[in-house]
């Protein structure tokens, strides 16, 4: 057993996570406590002796390099804890969960609002295969005015001003800035543009050139953008819904178990982002993380390593991150503390100074950790969608044939392994 646990031991110092994810921020943790602390104790000095009597302290720095190896390694075991504690699993922001949470209520209600009106809008525009949508009836109505105009008169020089400075110009340079910087262009507007200028085009002859043919254009291009616009923003807000709070939306067709036991929200933004990951995996195929995870991650590193690999050093980003957010944290609650109760000498510029770039590193911190936990949850996804059959040919068991019994197998396979409910199955065997 005491190999075992100093092979174990030995395999954590050489790894990647373990380097990476506490030895470095542990000693970036160290230098920036060393160097606030340097002009208010003297004594720091003297552990920095000259060249030629590096080897009298050869012991002592043996000494404390394996004490932060040791510091390092039991850092190490607790990236599991921390995570808790910033999911609201455990700790402070677990008794707090009724006062943040409400929070991540509004934010994920305004999601869900925005993807159905975006989807509404991307409806109206493009149309359904029995009725088309206004994007055609727009570029229709105004190819049909362009046709009628072609035997009006032109615009002359000072009506194209006067055009131009109308509300009708007005608004189609507003729809021509609000594509030009990327905005929505809402179909009420574009509605409104479409009425007047297909009045004008019907009046006044466009021309190749010239104001109104330029308007046209951008009244064309403007429309076409807002379908676009309105595509890319369902994908997105899809994409946001999915990788930062669990559940389904409300109105979500046939929503599993009505959409509500898996639709409770953490207290944390971290906390739903893990929510997230276990609760895509239950919806879509019944297959509950918290008992499968572990014999999944065996799967990985048997047949697919290359993959497991990426899963690992995305996790090392995530450990890597939570150590630096906690580091930042500690450090600016003791200096500022430290700085106002017994270093008196420090002054107010020293003491705004930690403060502020002390608050937001934390704040940079926590927002990198959890932009680094969406990665992981994306790629542990992705390693249920690809690897959940090679666990089910692990265990021997045939594959489903379809969506429904997949999704029936893997409730049964929680049970029984979960709550140790008696369940049969039947076994393939390798061919002999």
């Amino acid at each position: 057993m005491l190999s075992s646990l100093l092979d174990t031991i030995k395999g954590q110092f050489g790894s990647k996570s373990y380097w990476l994810g506490c030895m470095l921020p542990l000693i970036l943790f160290l230098a920036a406590n060393a160097w606030v602390a340097y002009p208010h104790c003297k004594w720091i000095a003297t552990l920095i002796p000259q060249v030629d009597a590096w080897d009298q302290k050869a012991l002592e720095y043996s000494a404390l390099l394996a004490l932060l190896l040791a510091v390092a390694y039991v850092l190490s075991t607790t990236t599991a804890a921390q995570l808790s504690m910033l999911e609201g699993k455990i700790g402070p922001l677990r008794w707090c969960a009724r006062f943040l949470t409400a929070e991540h209520s509004r934010s994920l209600r305004k999601l869900d609002r925005a993807f159905q009106k975006a989807q509404a809008n991307l409806k109206r525009l493009q149309g359904t295969d029995d009725e088309k949508g206004l994007s055609y009836r727009w570029l229709d109505l105004l190819e049909r005015s362009r046709i009628a105009g072609q035997t009006a008169p032109a615009l002359s020089p000072i009506d194209a001003a006067n055009w131009t400075q109308s509300s009708e110009g007005k608004l189609l340079s507003d729809i021509r800035t609000r594509q030009d910087r990327g905005s929505t262009i809402d179909p009420e507007s574009l509605q409104k543009a479409v009425s007047q200028f297909s009045v004008t085009l019907a009046t006044y002859r466009c021309g190749d050139t010239g104001t109104l043919s330029e308007a046209l254009q951008s009244l064309q291009s403007a429309i076409q953008y807002a379908m676009d616009r309105y595509k890319f923003d369902v994908r997105r807000l899809a994409r946001l819904r999915q990788t930062n709070f669990p559940g389904v939306r409300p109105n979500s067709p046939d929503p599993p178990e009505g959409g509500v036991s898996v639709n409770t929200l953490a207290p944390t933004t971290m906390g739903n982002i893990g929510r997230a990951m276990a609760v895509y995996s239950l919806v879509r195929y019944q297959m509950d993380l918290e008992i499968f995870w572990t014999r999944l991650q065996s799967s990985l590193q048997k047949d697919s390593k290359d993959y497991y690999a990426v899963l690992q050093d995305s996790k090392v980003q995530v450990d890597c991150m939570l150590m630096m957010f906690w580091f930042s944290l500690v450090f600016t609650l003791y200096w500022t503390g430290a700085l106002v109760f017994w270093f008196t000498d420090g002054s107010l510029a020293e003491f705004l100074t930690i403060a502020v770039s002390g608050t937001a590193a934390t704040l940079a911190f926590y927002t990198l950790a959890c932009e680094a936990y969406r990665i992981f949850g994306d790629v542990m996804r992705a390693s249920v969608d690809l690897m959940r059959f090679q666990l089910l040919q692990a265990l021997h068991i045939p594959l489903p044939v379809g969506t429904e019994e997949e999704k029936e197998l893997w409730f049964r396979l929680g049970i029984a392994t979960g709550f140790m409910d008696p369940e049969a199955f039947r076994y393939k065997h390798p061919a002999a």
